[in-house]
């Protein structure tokens, strides 16, 4: 990771408060132990938000080796365990700033050619505009059940992204089918109203067609740097 980068997502997770990192390392079984024993135990804003099979980008501030990437294998209250998914030039260390980041996914496939694409969107606001299926970032955002409000998670990881991905471009928050009314409004207030405060010049609205994997209502972010 350049070091300029891993400059601004520090300061990014600096200013959400307690930051996430690792606290120490956790070793499973008998002695002698191997890499994929050791589990590191991750604490800070957003600790009690990781759920099993997210990945987590690590800073480490003046590192110019590339770090690595952990897995999330158990959440707990108050701190979450990982495992490394993908090594790095150098292994997880104590006070490693952590980023939560959702596993990428295959975005959804183009709807097939033909005249009813040439038919022009219903206006009006209860009629998003699909988001673009080849942004480049595009990430879940997950709320309560029944709740408008960003988590400490969500903010932390708002502002990360803002950092990582940069102000500009196309930035998008997309509906999945099914979610339209008062609380999707909501959700997409909140959302825009905190990226705003982040800086964030230009939002769109849009839709996707297939919900994120999870057991929580979600929006997705979208940015396009292009």
């Amino acid at each position: 990771m350049r070091p300029f980068l891993a400059l601004c997502l520090t300061t990014a997770l600096l200013q959400a408060g307690t930051p996430l990192a690792v606290v120490r390392a956790v070793r499973e079984g008998l002695p002698p132990y191997e890499d994929d024993q050791r589990l590191y135990r991750l604490e800070g804003e957003g600790a009690d938000q990781l759920e099993p099979g997210e990945l987590v980008l690590l800073v480490r501030p003046r590192e110019t080796r590339p770090m690595a990437r952990l897995e999330v294998v158990s959440g707990h209250p108050g701190f979450a365990l990982a495992r490394i998914n993908r090594p790095g030039a150098t292994f997880p260390l104590r006070g490693d700033l952590a980023i939560p980041r959702e596993p990428l996914r295959t975005p959804p496939p183009l709807p097939p050619a033909g005249p009813a694409l040439a038919a022009p969107a219903p206006a009006g606001p209860a009629s998003p505009r699909l988001a673009v299926p080849g942004a480049t970032h595009r990430e879940p955002i997950f709320f309560l059940q029944d709740d408008v409000g960003l988590t400490p998670g969500a903010k932390a990881k708002l502002k990360a992204w803002v950092a990582a991905w940069g102000r500009g471009g196309r930035w998008v928050l997309a509906l999945p089918p099914g979610t339209a009314g008062p609380l999707a409004e909501g959700r997409i207030g909140a959302l825009r109203e905190e990226l705003s405060r982040l800086g964030v010049p230009r939002i769109e609205i849009g839709a996707v067609s297939q919900d994120p994997p999870g057991k929580y209502p979600a929006v997705v972010v979208l940015q396009d740097p292009g």
